[in-house]
């Protein structure tokens, strides 16, 4: 995600009427605080924990948004929707453990409700369009570039599903049983597409450890 996008999305959570300008709110300390520690404080209305909510997730959120959407501005708009609402409806939201993998959930569910309604899609299918790219955390892997680029033609020759979940697994963390929520899959769905996924691209010799919760 470019600068530019995290700026327009930064732009339109202040306009949009929550009165917060997250520019100005310092983080300090609050850093070391565990998730279930900043859900909470978020709960009871803290800005600070609200910012680092959002500075923590929204380049992984944005990332993974325009894998979905068909454009651009769709991913945005979605962002800033779901941390408004997050805002608005603070106090009546659930127990939180894990922040990263409820965020996933609420905006993929977001995205594709968005999509339907707009008759972007009519079935998942659409998600074929999910591309990996040279810019993803795998950049940053010890390899020659030749061998980058073949990672990358092997992941996308992957069915979506199986590019989705290997996405969620390897370049966000997420476990097996955090995937399948998000995709709204069993567990164990989850663990035969990235295993199957795993196996074909061992052609390309891709060593990826596979270790799902």
């Amino acid at each position: 995600m470019s600068i530019s996008e995290k700026n327009i999305v930064d732009y339109k959570l202040e306009e949009s009427g929550m009165q917060i300008s997250l520019h100005e709110i310092p983080t300090n300390n609050r850093l070391r605080q565990t998730d279930e520690e900043l859900w909470n404080a978020f709960k009871e209305g803290s800005l600070t924990a609200f910012k680092l909510i959002y500075e923590r997730n929204i380049d992984i959120l944005l990332n993974y948004g325009n894998k979905i959407a068909p454009y651009r501005d769709v991913a945005a708009d979605c962002i800033q929707d779901l941390f408004v609402d997050l805002w608005n409806k603070r106090s009546k939201l659930r127990k939180v453990n894990h922040i990263k993998s409820y965020l996933f959930i609420s905006y993929r569910r977001r995205l594709m409700n968005f999509l339907k309604k707009q008759n972007k899609i009519r079935h998942i299918e659409y998600l074929d369009g999910f591309e990996m790219i040279l810019t993803e955390p795998i950049s940053d892997w010890d390899m020659a570039e030749n061998k980058k680029a073949s990672i990358v033609l092997a992941l996308n020759a992957l069915s979506y599903q199986m590019k989705e979940a290997i996405y969620l697994r390897f370049f966000n963390d997420l476990s097996c049983s955090e995937i399948g929520e998000i995709m709204i899959i069993k567990t164990q769905s989850v663990y035969n597409l990235i295993s199957s996924g795993l196996k074909i691209i061992k052609k390309s010799d891709i060593i990826l450890t596979q270790n799902c919760h």
